[in-house]
């Protein structure tokens, strides 16, 4: 089961490097559920992105029928001086996550919003295009970005730096032809690292990172310190590149 099919969570495991692992199986069908908010902070946070990178072309990826929460994909079109895609999700904080008992006070760690980079030459569609107006070989990141805003709603969790999301035990690839088979959510510092809206609720912004199966294997043994390491001293690349190297190629240990 890949993590863009459905379930509901199981128990909590630990792994070597101190990670819980939650478990999930496949819900009941709850029916349509219409979003109890609709875009609470969008115009904040769109006024917040368009600040950081300015004087980009935008247009959104609007879900025409939305369960539970309303997820929108924003986009940034690059421009000749910055040659890359911004993506960015609103909707996912309309609600707070479901935390762990022992983090039930945490105020900051309830609201979060997701993004990535793309490279200019990604095909991302005109303005008005709907969905599927997109191969998937172009759309996954878009899905998956959609799939993560939504899945700490559906199944009452929460997502946070150094969360993990493989793509099914066998970590199937996010596209065909690609190594990645899940991905690691990271938090990179400065003005990127959150926003403090009006009303005071501090909505985290989560850099959504594609990765291979021995990555994320890495980071559940050793944990995320050590899995930043290896990115920084191999220097991951901010603008996905579907064709750079596995940084925990040598990870070859077999996790219970």
């Amino acid at each position: 089961m890949g993590f863009l099919d459905k379930f509901r969570k199981k128990k909590t495991e630990v792994t070597p490097g101190g990670s819980p692992i939650y478990r999930y199986e496949t819900p009941e069908d709850q029916g349509w559920r219409p979003p109890q908010a609709y875009g609470t902070y969008a115009e904040e946070i769109t006024q917040y992105f368009e600040a950081l990178f300015p004087n980009r072309e935008s247009f959104v990826y609007h879900e025409l029928i939305s369960d539970l929460v309303h997820i929108d994909v924003n986009i940034l079109r690059p421009t000749p001086e910055k040659n890359y895609y911004v993506l960015y999700t609103t909707g996912m904080s309309d609600l707070p996550m479901t935390l762990p008992d022992d983090l039930a006070d945490r105020e900051d760690l309830k609201y979060a919003e997701l993004f990535l980079f793309l490279p200019g030459d990604w095909d991302l569609g005109k303005t008005g295009d709907l969905n599927s107006s997109l191969p998937h070989s172009s759309y996954w990141p878009i899905q998956t970005l959609k799939f993560l805003a939504r899945f700490p709603h559906e199944y009452k969790t929460w997502l946070a730096w150094g969360h993990t999301m493989p793509n099914g035990p066998a970590y199937a690839p996010l596209c065909d032809g690609l190594g990645f088979g899940g991905v690691v959510l990271d938090q990179l510092g400065g003005q990127l690292a959150s926003l403090d809206t009006k009303d005071g609720t501090h909505i985290s912004f989560l850099f959504a990172i594609p990765a291979y199966k021995e990555e994320i294997e890495y980071k559940l043994k050793y944990g995320m310190e050590a899995l930043s390491k290896r990115f920084a001293e191999q220097e991951l690349p901010m603008v996905l590149d579907v064709h750079r190297p596995n940084f925990c190629a040598d990870f070859k240990e077999i996790l219970d």
